[in-house]
Protein backbone atom coordinates (compact mmCIF):
# COMPACT_ATOMS: atom_id res chain seq x y z
CA UNK A 1 0.00 0.00 0.00
CA UNK A 2 1.35 3.43 -1.31
CA UNK A 3 2.07 5.96 1.76
CA UNK A 4 -1.02 8.84 2.11
CA UNK A 5 0.04 12.11 0.32
CA UNK A 6 0.09 13.95 3.61
CA UNK A 7 2.44 11.30 5.01
CA UNK A 8 4.54 11.99 1.93
CA UNK A 9 4.21 15.53 2.30
CA UNK A 10 5.47 15.42 6.30
CA UNK A 11 8.05 13.32 5.36
CA UNK A 12 9.51 15.97 3.00
CA UNK A 13 8.87 19.01 5.16
CA UNK A 14 11.03 17.16 7.69
CA UNK A 15 14.12 16.35 5.52
CA UNK A 16 17.43 17.49 6.76
CA UNK A 17 17.58 20.17 4.74
CA UNK A 18 14.23 21.84 4.68
CA UNK A 19 14.72 21.42 8.39
CA UNK A 20 18.19 23.48 8.62
CA UNK A 21 16.34 26.30 6.68
CA UNK A 22 13.68 26.11 8.72
CA UNK A 23 15.88 26.55 11.87
CA UNK A 24 17.82 29.64 9.89
CA UNK A 25 14.58 31.30 9.63
CA UNK A 26 13.46 30.18 12.84
CA UNK A 27 16.39 32.01 15.08
CA UNK A 28 16.81 34.48 12.77
CA UNK A 29 13.27 35.83 13.45
CA UNK A 30 13.66 34.74 17.03
CA UNK A 31 16.95 36.91 17.60
CA UNK A 32 15.05 39.70 15.64
CA UNK A 33 11.99 39.90 17.92
CA UNK A 34 14.47 39.63 20.94
CA UNK A 35 16.18 42.88 19.27
CA UNK A 36 13.01 44.45 18.82
CA UNK A 37 12.36 43.79 22.64
CA UNK A 38 15.26 45.37 23.89
CA UNK A 39 15.52 48.10 21.61
CA UNK A 40 11.49 49.20 22.31
CA UNK A 41 12.91 48.95 26.33
CA UNK A 42 15.87 50.86 25.75
CA UNK A 43 14.14 53.91 24.32
CA UNK A 44 11.44 53.93 26.83
CA UNK A 45 14.07 54.00 29.38
CA UNK A 46 15.12 57.02 27.39
CA UNK A 47 12.61 58.66 27.32
CA UNK A 48 11.71 58.49 31.19
CA UNK A 49 15.05 59.19 31.84
CA UNK A 50 14.72 62.48 29.66
CA UNK A 51 11.46 63.35 31.39
CA UNK A 52 13.43 62.51 34.72
CA UNK A 53 16.19 64.78 33.90
CA UNK A 54 13.75 67.26 32.97
CA UNK A 55 11.48 67.05 35.97
CA UNK A 56 15.10 67.38 38.34
CA UNK A 57 16.08 70.60 36.49
CA UNK A 58 12.20 72.16 36.68
CA UNK A 59 12.89 71.76 40.12
CA UNK A 60 15.98 72.82 40.81
CA UNK A 61 14.65 76.16 38.96
CA UNK A 62 12.02 76.53 41.41
CA UNK A 63 13.77 76.12 44.71
CA UNK A 64 16.75 78.95 42.94
CA UNK A 65 13.37 81.13 42.23
CA UNK A 66 12.36 80.75 46.19
CA UNK A 67 15.90 81.55 47.02
CA UNK A 68 16.31 84.92 45.28
CA UNK A 69 12.94 86.07 46.36
CA UNK A 70 13.47 85.12 50.34
CA UNK A 71 17.00 83.86 50.51
CA UNK A 72 18.02 80.94 52.53
CA UNK A 73 15.38 81.43 54.96
CA UNK A 74 12.60 80.87 52.41
CA UNK A 75 14.66 78.42 50.11
CA UNK A 76 14.45 76.07 53.55
CA UNK A 77 10.56 76.70 54.07
CA UNK A 78 10.14 75.58 50.91
CA UNK A 79 12.01 72.70 51.11
CA UNK A 80 10.55 71.75 54.77
CA UNK A 81 7.17 72.36 53.47
CA UNK A 82 7.67 70.63 50.30
CA UNK A 83 5.28 73.56 48.39
CA UNK A 84 5.36 73.37 44.50
CA UNK A 85 7.13 71.11 42.53
CA UNK A 86 8.57 69.65 46.05
CA UNK A 87 5.89 68.05 47.10
CA UNK A 88 6.32 64.79 44.59
CA UNK A 89 7.60 61.83 46.68
CA UNK A 90 9.72 60.63 44.50
CA UNK A 91 11.91 63.90 44.97
CA UNK A 92 14.86 64.69 47.08
CA UNK A 93 16.22 67.74 48.15
CA UNK A 94 19.09 68.60 50.28
CA UNK A 95 20.56 72.21 51.45
CA UNK A 96 24.06 71.77 53.34
CA UNK A 97 26.43 74.14 53.98
CA UNK A 98 26.88 76.60 56.61
CA UNK A 99 23.95 76.04 58.28
CA UNK A 100 21.95 73.18 59.93
CA UNK A 101 21.29 70.72 56.79
CA UNK A 102 17.87 70.93 55.65
CA UNK A 103 16.66 67.87 53.90
CA UNK A 104 13.40 65.90 52.40
CA UNK A 105 12.98 62.70 51.70
CA UNK A 106 16.40 62.10 52.61
CA UNK A 107 18.36 60.43 55.36
CA UNK A 108 21.51 61.13 54.29
CA UNK A 109 23.37 63.20 51.42
CA UNK A 110 25.65 61.35 48.86
CA UNK A 111 28.65 62.35 47.99
CA UNK A 112 28.08 64.19 44.39
CA UNK A 113 30.16 66.20 42.66
CA UNK A 114 29.00 69.50 40.65
CA UNK A 115 28.08 68.79 37.54
CA UNK A 116 25.78 70.77 34.84
CA UNK A 117 23.94 67.56 34.28
CA UNK A 118 22.06 65.34 36.69
CA UNK A 119 24.32 62.25 37.79
CA UNK A 120 22.95 58.97 38.79
CA UNK A 121 23.15 58.06 42.07
CA UNK A 122 22.26 55.65 44.88
CA UNK A 123 20.23 57.39 47.99
CA UNK A 124 18.11 56.29 50.99
CA UNK A 125 14.81 58.30 51.70
CA UNK A 126 14.23 56.87 54.77
CA UNK A 127 15.80 54.91 57.59
CA UNK A 128 13.18 51.87 57.21
CA UNK A 129 13.80 51.93 53.14
CA UNK A 130 16.31 50.62 50.68
CA UNK A 131 18.58 52.27 48.84
CA UNK A 132 16.98 53.63 45.62
CA UNK A 133 18.65 54.58 42.48
CA UNK A 134 17.80 58.36 40.35
CA UNK A 135 19.16 61.18 39.40
CA UNK A 136 20.73 64.15 40.87
CA UNK A 137 21.78 67.71 40.41
CA UNK A 138 24.40 69.37 42.70
CA UNK A 139 24.57 73.52 42.33
CA UNK A 140 26.35 76.07 44.48
CA UNK A 141 24.83 78.93 45.68
CA UNK A 142 26.15 82.59 45.97
CA UNK A 143 26.20 82.32 49.93
CA UNK A 144 28.39 79.13 48.99
CA UNK A 145 26.25 76.41 50.41
CA UNK A 146 25.06 73.53 48.05
CA UNK A 147 21.88 72.82 46.97
CA UNK A 148 21.12 68.38 46.15
CA UNK A 149 17.86 68.10 43.96
CA UNK A 150 17.06 64.87 42.83
CA UNK A 151 14.48 62.45 42.08
CA UNK A 152 14.78 58.81 42.02
CA UNK A 153 13.75 56.27 39.15
CA UNK A 154 10.61 54.63 40.62
CA UNK A 155 9.03 54.45 36.74
CA UNK A 156 12.60 53.00 35.42
CA UNK A 157 11.96 50.13 38.09
CA UNK A 158 8.35 49.94 37.28
CA UNK A 159 9.21 49.39 33.25
CA UNK A 160 11.91 46.57 34.31
CA UNK A 161 9.49 44.88 36.81
CA UNK A 162 6.80 45.17 33.32
CA UNK A 163 9.12 43.81 30.98
CA UNK A 164 10.24 41.01 33.38
CA UNK A 165 6.88 39.81 34.36
CA UNK A 166 5.68 39.88 30.65
CA UNK A 167 8.72 38.54 29.35
CA UNK A 168 7.79 34.74 29.60
CA UNK A 169 4.55 35.80 27.39
CA UNK A 170 6.63 37.89 24.98
CA UNK A 171 9.36 35.36 24.75
CA UNK A 172 6.40 32.72 24.43
CA UNK A 173 4.67 34.55 21.41
CA UNK A 174 7.68 35.48 19.55
CA UNK A 175 8.78 32.04 19.61
CA UNK A 176 5.40 30.54 18.80
CA UNK A 177 5.12 32.85 15.43
CA UNK A 178 9.02 32.34 14.37
CA UNK A 179 8.54 29.11 14.47
CA UNK A 180 5.02 29.35 12.72
CA UNK A 181 6.18 31.26 9.90
CA UNK A 182 9.13 29.52 9.05
CA UNK A 183 7.40 26.20 9.36
CA UNK A 184 5.03 28.31 6.51
CA UNK A 185 8.18 28.78 4.77
CA UNK A 186 9.45 25.88 4.69
CA UNK A 187 6.71 24.17 3.70
CA UNK A 188 6.25 26.96 0.52
CA UNK A 189 9.67 26.39 -0.37
CA UNK A 190 9.55 22.73 0.17
CA UNK A 191 5.99 22.44 -2.29
CA UNK A 192 7.61 24.18 -4.53
CA UNK A 193 10.51 22.09 -4.96
CA UNK A 194 9.40 18.86 -4.93
CA UNK A 195 6.89 19.69 -7.00
CA UNK A 196 9.28 20.74 -10.05
CA UNK A 197 11.50 17.21 -8.48
CA UNK A 198 8.53 15.55 -9.37
CA UNK A 199 8.12 16.89 -12.99
CA UNK A 200 11.97 15.76 -13.16
CA UNK A 201 11.12 12.48 -12.05
CA UNK A 202 8.42 12.31 -14.96
CA UNK A 203 10.87 13.07 -17.57
CA UNK A 204 13.54 10.94 -16.05
CA UNK A 205 10.87 7.92 -16.55
CA UNK A 206 10.24 9.01 -20.02
CA UNK A 207 6.95 11.15 -19.63
CA UNK A 208 8.32 14.14 -21.91
CA UNK A 209 4.64 15.37 -22.09
CA UNK A 210 4.69 16.42 -17.78
CA UNK A 211 5.20 20.04 -17.75
CA UNK A 212 5.71 21.95 -14.19
CA UNK A 213 3.02 24.57 -13.68
CA UNK A 214 3.68 27.98 -14.07
CA UNK A 215 2.30 30.48 -11.36
CA UNK A 216 3.38 33.71 -12.97
CA UNK A 217 4.89 35.27 -9.87
CA UNK A 218 7.66 36.28 -11.71
CA UNK A 219 10.34 35.08 -9.01
CA UNK A 220 12.99 32.44 -9.29
CA UNK A 221 10.95 29.39 -8.91
CA UNK A 222 8.79 30.58 -11.56
CA UNK A 223 12.14 31.25 -14.12
CA UNK A 224 12.97 27.61 -12.96
CA UNK A 225 9.69 26.62 -13.88
CA UNK A 226 9.89 27.89 -17.12
CA UNK A 227 13.64 26.66 -17.77
CA UNK A 228 11.88 23.35 -16.92
CA UNK A 229 9.65 23.22 -19.46
CA UNK A 230 11.67 24.71 -22.32
CA UNK A 231 14.36 21.62 -21.68
CA UNK A 232 11.71 18.85 -21.38
CA UNK A 233 9.77 20.13 -24.84
CA UNK A 234 13.97 20.37 -26.06
CA UNK A 235 14.37 16.34 -24.82
CA UNK A 236 10.75 16.01 -26.10
CA UNK A 237 12.47 17.09 -30.24
CA UNK A 238 15.73 14.55 -29.37
CA UNK A 239 13.20 11.48 -28.66
CA UNK A 240 11.52 11.58 -31.49
CA UNK A 241 14.24 12.52 -33.78
CA UNK A 242 16.19 9.69 -31.60
CA UNK A 243 12.72 7.73 -32.07
CA UNK A 244 12.63 8.81 -36.03
CA UNK A 245 16.59 7.45 -36.58
CA UNK A 246 16.11 4.47 -34.36
CA UNK A 247 13.19 3.26 -36.97
CA UNK A 248 15.67 4.07 -40.14
CA UNK A 249 18.41 2.16 -38.35
CA UNK A 250 16.59 -0.86 -37.24
CA UNK A 251 15.08 -1.44 -40.86
CA UNK A 252 18.52 -0.68 -42.75
CA UNK A 253 20.47 -2.85 -40.47
CA UNK A 254 17.08 -5.91 -40.66
CA UNK A 255 17.39 -5.90 -44.21
CA UNK A 256 21.39 -6.73 -44.71
CA UNK A 257 20.63 -8.88 -41.59
CA UNK A 258 17.97 -10.65 -43.06
CA UNK A 259 19.82 -11.38 -46.76
CA UNK A 260 22.85 -12.68 -45.00
CA UNK A 261 20.67 -14.89 -42.78
CA UNK A 262 18.88 -16.16 -45.59
CA UNK A 263 22.49 -16.31 -48.35
CA UNK A 264 24.10 -18.64 -45.41
CA UNK A 265 20.78 -20.80 -45.01
CA UNK A 266 20.93 -21.17 -49.24
CA UNK A 267 24.89 -22.06 -48.79
CA UNK A 268 24.13 -24.70 -46.02
CA UNK A 269 21.06 -26.80 -48.77
CA UNK A 270 23.94 -26.09 -51.32
CA UNK A 271 26.85 -27.62 -49.48
CA UNK A 272 27.92 -30.94 -48.84
CA UNK A 273 31.59 -30.75 -47.10
CA UNK A 274 31.68 -31.17 -43.52
CA UNK A 275 33.84 -28.55 -42.77
CA UNK A 276 32.26 -26.13 -44.88
CA UNK A 277 29.14 -26.94 -43.08
CA UNK A 278 30.51 -26.32 -40.02
CA UNK A 279 31.76 -23.13 -40.99
CA UNK A 280 28.29 -21.69 -42.64
CA UNK A 281 26.57 -22.73 -39.55
CA UNK A 282 28.98 -20.90 -37.48
CA UNK A 283 28.19 -18.23 -39.52
CA UNK A 284 24.51 -18.35 -39.77
CA UNK A 285 24.39 -18.76 -35.86
CA UNK A 286 26.25 -15.35 -35.52
CA UNK A 287 23.95 -13.56 -37.73
CA UNK A 288 21.09 -14.58 -35.39
CA UNK A 289 23.21 -13.33 -32.34
CA UNK A 290 23.81 -10.17 -34.39
CA UNK A 291 19.75 -9.64 -35.03
CA UNK A 292 19.15 -10.39 -31.37
CA UNK A 293 21.59 -7.90 -30.12
CA UNK A 294 20.23 -5.47 -32.56
CA UNK A 295 16.33 -6.11 -31.90
CA UNK A 296 17.69 -5.61 -27.94
CA UNK A 297 19.92 -2.61 -28.53
CA UNK A 298 16.94 -0.82 -30.55
CA UNK A 299 14.44 -1.86 -27.59
CA UNK A 300 16.88 -0.53 -24.84
CA UNK A 301 16.99 2.53 -26.48
CA UNK A 302 13.58 2.69 -27.02
CA UNK A 303 12.79 2.20 -23.51
CA UNK A 304 15.10 4.94 -21.83
CA UNK A 305 14.32 7.49 -25.24
CA UNK A 306 9.98 7.22 -23.90
CA UNK A 307 9.01 5.31 -26.84
CA UNK A 308 7.57 2.14 -25.81
CA UNK A 309 3.81 2.66 -25.07
CA UNK A 310 2.32 2.88 -21.96
CA UNK A 311 0.97 -0.51 -20.99
CA UNK A 312 1.47 -0.18 -17.13
CA UNK A 313 -1.53 -2.08 -15.50
CA UNK A 314 -1.95 -4.14 -11.90
CA UNK A 315 0.35 -6.73 -12.08
CA UNK A 316 0.59 -9.90 -9.87
CA UNK A 317 4.09 -10.21 -10.10
CA UNK A 318 4.28 -13.79 -8.14
CA UNK A 319 2.56 -14.81 -11.11
CA UNK A 320 4.55 -13.64 -13.51
CA UNK A 321 7.75 -15.31 -11.45
CA UNK A 322 5.95 -18.44 -11.06
CA UNK A 323 5.18 -18.84 -15.34
CA UNK A 324 8.86 -17.91 -15.60
CA UNK A 325 10.39 -20.63 -13.68
CA UNK A 326 7.52 -23.05 -15.40
CA UNK A 327 9.20 -22.12 -18.68
CA UNK A 328 13.00 -22.24 -17.64
CA UNK A 329 12.86 -25.24 -15.42
CA UNK A 330 13.35 -28.02 -18.33
CA UNK A 331 16.67 -25.69 -19.01
CA UNK A 332 17.38 -25.69 -15.13
CA UNK A 333 17.41 -29.63 -14.80
CA UNK A 334 18.96 -29.78 -18.24
CA UNK A 335 22.03 -27.35 -16.51
CA UNK A 336 21.77 -29.53 -13.28
CA UNK A 337 20.63 -26.25 -11.40
CA UNK A 338 17.70 -26.67 -8.57
CA UNK A 339 15.52 -23.68 -9.73
CA UNK A 340 13.59 -22.97 -6.68
CA UNK A 341 10.92 -19.95 -5.99
CA UNK A 342 9.76 -18.25 -2.83
CA UNK A 343 7.34 -16.11 -3.64
CA UNK A 344 4.47 -13.38 -2.07
CA UNK A 345 1.54 -12.31 -3.36
CA UNK A 346 2.82 -8.83 -4.64
CA UNK A 347 1.18 -6.13 -6.91
CA UNK A 348 2.75 -3.32 -8.76
CA UNK A 349 1.73 -1.20 -12.07
CA UNK A 350 3.83 -2.62 -14.94
CA UNK A 351 4.21 -3.38 -18.30
CA UNK A 352 3.44 -7.12 -18.11
CA UNK A 353 5.79 -8.18 -21.53
CA UNK A 354 8.51 -5.47 -20.43
CA UNK A 355 9.07 -7.50 -16.66
CA UNK A 356 8.88 -10.75 -18.25
CA UNK A 357 11.71 -9.98 -20.29
CA UNK A 358 13.30 -8.48 -17.58
CA UNK A 359 13.19 -11.23 -15.43
CA UNK A 360 13.66 -13.81 -18.02
CA UNK A 361 17.27 -12.10 -18.12
CA UNK A 362 17.46 -12.28 -15.06
CA UNK A 363 17.03 -15.76 -14.37
CA UNK A 364 18.84 -16.93 -17.78
CA UNK A 365 21.82 -14.96 -16.47
CA UNK A 366 21.66 -16.81 -12.98
CA UNK A 367 21.69 -20.28 -14.99
CA UNK A 368 24.86 -19.52 -17.21
CA UNK A 369 26.56 -17.65 -14.71
CA UNK A 370 25.27 -18.63 -11.32
CA UNK A 371 26.30 -22.51 -9.06
CA UNK A 372 23.83 -25.10 -9.09
CA UNK A 373 20.61 -23.19 -7.12
CA UNK A 374 19.17 -20.20 -8.11
CA UNK A 375 16.26 -18.81 -6.37
CA UNK A 376 13.08 -16.37 -7.25
CA UNK A 377 11.46 -14.66 -4.83
CA UNK A 378 8.69 -11.47 -4.94
CA UNK A 379 8.23 -9.44 -2.13
CA UNK A 380 6.56 -6.23 -0.77
CA UNK A 381 8.68 -3.96 1.14
CA UNK A 382 9.14 -0.18 2.73
CA UNK A 383 12.26 1.39 2.83
CA UNK A 384 13.57 3.52 5.71
CA UNK A 385 11.34 6.76 4.17
CA UNK A 386 7.93 4.62 4.38
CA UNK A 387 7.37 4.57 0.52
CA UNK A 388 6.52 1.12 -0.58
CA UNK A 389 7.85 -1.05 -3.27
CA UNK A 390 6.95 -4.99 -5.13
CA UNK A 391 10.73 -6.68 -5.35
CA UNK A 392 11.26 -9.57 -7.82
CA UNK A 393 14.51 -11.18 -6.44
CA UNK A 394 16.92 -13.89 -8.38
CA UNK A 395 19.23 -15.18 -6.28
CA UNK A 396 22.19 -17.88 -7.40
CA UNK A 397 25.05 -19.03 -5.40
CA UNK A 398 27.24 -18.63 -8.24
CA UNK A 399 31.05 -16.67 -7.86
CA UNK A 400 29.46 -13.07 -7.75
CA UNK A 401 30.17 -10.02 -9.31
CA UNK A 402 32.96 -8.30 -7.49
CA UNK A 403 31.52 -4.84 -6.29
CA UNK A 404 33.58 -2.76 -8.18
CA UNK A 405 32.00 -4.18 -11.34
CA UNK A 406 28.36 -4.06 -10.44
CA UNK A 407 28.06 -0.29 -11.49
CA UNK A 408 29.70 -1.05 -15.02
CA UNK A 409 27.93 -4.80 -16.14
CA UNK A 410 24.71 -2.48 -16.50
CA UNK A 411 25.64 -0.86 -18.86
CA UNK A 412 25.23 -1.96 -22.91
CA UNK A 413 27.42 -3.96 -24.24
CA UNK A 414 29.78 -4.35 -20.97
CA UNK A 415 30.55 -8.23 -20.34
CA UNK A 416 33.41 -8.67 -17.46
CA UNK A 417 36.56 -11.17 -18.49
CA UNK A 418 35.05 -14.73 -17.31
CA UNK A 419 31.96 -13.88 -19.44
CA UNK A 420 33.38 -13.40 -22.56
CA UNK A 421 34.02 -17.10 -23.36
CA UNK A 422 29.76 -17.86 -23.26
CA UNK A 423 27.17 -16.52 -25.56
CA UNK A 424 25.83 -13.08 -25.16
CA UNK A 425 25.87 -9.38 -25.97
CA UNK A 426 26.20 -7.66 -22.92
CA UNK A 427 22.84 -6.34 -23.06
CA UNK A 428 20.89 -8.66 -20.81
CA UNK A 429 21.71 -6.52 -17.30
CA UNK A 430 21.14 -3.41 -19.33
CA UNK A 431 17.54 -4.13 -20.42
CA UNK A 432 16.43 -4.89 -16.99
CA UNK A 433 17.93 -1.39 -15.73
CA UNK A 434 15.97 0.56 -18.41
CA UNK A 435 12.68 -1.28 -17.72
CA UNK A 436 13.29 -0.43 -14.41
CA UNK A 437 14.02 3.21 -15.08
CA UNK A 438 10.91 3.37 -17.38
CA UNK A 439 9.00 2.17 -14.33
CA UNK A 440 10.02 4.60 -12.04
CA UNK A 441 12.06 1.34 -10.16
CA UNK A 442 15.52 0.33 -9.19
CA UNK A 443 17.79 -2.70 -10.15
CA UNK A 444 20.53 -3.30 -7.61
CA UNK A 445 23.15 -6.13 -7.77
CA UNK A 446 23.21 -7.22 -4.03
CA UNK A 447 25.31 -9.91 -1.72
CA UNK A 448 23.16 -12.65 -0.22
CA UNK A 449 21.72 -12.14 3.19
CA UNK A 450 23.81 -14.87 5.74
CA UNK A 451 22.04 -17.95 6.40
CA UNK A 452 19.86 -17.90 3.20
CA UNK A 453 19.60 -20.39 0.26
CA UNK A 454 22.84 -19.42 -1.26
CA UNK A 455 24.42 -20.04 2.38
CA UNK A 456 25.82 -16.36 2.09
CA UNK A 457 27.64 -16.64 -1.48
CA UNK A 458 26.83 -15.22 -4.84
CA UNK A 459 24.85 -12.45 -6.24
CA UNK A 460 21.04 -11.02 -5.93
CA UNK A 461 19.63 -9.12 -8.38
CA UNK A 462 16.74 -7.25 -7.41
CA UNK A 463 14.24 -5.66 -9.68
CA UNK A 464 12.40 -3.06 -7.68
CA UNK A 465 9.06 -1.35 -8.82
CA UNK A 466 7.16 1.42 -7.00
CA UNK A 467 3.38 0.21 -5.83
Amino acid sequence: MAPRPSRRLLRRGLSPTMLRVVSAIFLLQLVSSALVIVFLRGQMLDVVRLDRQRQVIDVRDDLLAAYYDGGREELAEFITARRGSAADPAVFIALIGKGTPVLSNLVRVPAIPLAARPQPVVVRRGPDQPPSEGLALVGQLPDGERLVVGVVSLTEHRIDVAFAATAELTIAVAVLMALLSAAVVGFVISRRTHQIAETAAELASGNFGARVPIEGTGDGFNHLRQQMNLMAERIGELVSQLGAVSGALAHDLRSPVTRLSAALDLALARVEESRALEALQAARADADALRAMLETALEISMIEGGAVEDRRCPLDLAAVAEDLVELYDPLAEQSDVRLETRLEPVTAAADRELVSRALANLIDNALKYGGDTVVVSTRHRLDADGESWAEIAVEDNGPGIAPADRARVVERFVRLDDARTRPGGGLGLAMVAAVARLHGGHFVLGDPVEGGPSGGKGLVATLRLPV
